[in-house]
């Protein structure tokens, strides 16, 4: 499925209504109407394809998360010892809204405490630094290997995702995969917010005051995390493995054959 989203913040029309809607109507009209099956990786984009006329038939598959990513905690860094750890994986781009995550944990009773590490490199890196540096901890800003990636989730405490535009978010699903309790924008722009099971884990999406309060929410009662850190993975093992998804996608191409015998 062509991210249409991305497209056109890339494009800087991410806010623009009509922008958008042309972008629907253009390839549905040019390709994607050509075509008896779509693959969707979330319901909110097959909700948006249903809203701008698309007439194939919907597939609702999530893209999948690699067996590696899984529950297996692991010790902090000596350094970290004594550190509350939240990291948040993507694109350090103005879509993803990392400086919400930065002015929250200014706001919040536990700033002293709280380490940030951002795993994703990106335009808005330098600028992510300047509105952090007064942080009493200093962020991390790294790109790292899957290996490397998957041993700092894993000693990580918490889980922030506050970008406002998402067809999945991948990076999010890994997350929740190692057992970590999440944090997403409730935008109505992106889908990653499907992965809360509950209210405690979402936020009102570009208020880092609301975000800040379900950070130390999170701190506050470690019993209740470490519960839900146990349902956070299971919830994706029992939805959304990649192997699940392999077989899901094999239906829907056994589908179209058969679509192409009949005709």
């Amino acid at each position: 499925m062509f991210n249409l989203k991305i497209f056109h913040i890339i494009l800087g029309f991410g806010k623009s209504k009509l922008v958008n809607k042309f972008i629907y109507i253009y390839f549905r009209n040019t390709f994607y109407n050509y075509f008896r099956h779509i693959h969707c990786p979330s319901e909110f984009i097959a909700n948006e394809l249903v809203k701008n006329g698309y007439i194939s038939k919907l597939h609702v598959i999530s893209n999948g998360v690699d067996g590696c990513f899984k529950l297996n905690k692991q010790e902090k860094p000596l350094e970290y010892k004594d550190k509350f750890i939240i990291t948040m994986v993507g694109r350090l781009s103005p879509e993803k809204r990392q400086e919400l995550l930065i002015e929250a944990v200014k706001k919040s009773k536990y700033k002293d405490k709280i380490q940030l590490i951002f795993c994703g490199k990106g335009s808005k890196q330098k600028k992510l630094e300047e509105i952090s540096k007064d942080l009493p901890n200093k962020t991390i800003f790294g790109f790292y290997s899957k290996d490397k990636l998957i041993e700092i989730l894993n000693y990580t405490d918490l889980y922030v995702h506050t970008s406002d535009v998402e067809i999945e978010a991948i990076s999010c699903l890994e997350a929740i995969a190692t057992g970590l309790v999440p944090i997403i924008s409730d935008s109505k722009e992106s889908a990653t917010k499907q992965f809360a099971l509950d209210e405690r884990s979402l936020f009102k999406h570009g208020n880092s005051k609301d975000l800040a309060n379900k950070i130390d929410y999170w701190i506050s009662n470690k019993k209740e995390r470490e519960k839900m850190e146990i349902k956070y993975a299971e919830e994706v093992d029992k939805n959304y493995r990649i192997s699940q998804s392999i077989k899901k996608i094999m239906n829907m191409f056994n589908e179209e054959v058969c679509d192409c015998e009949k005709k």
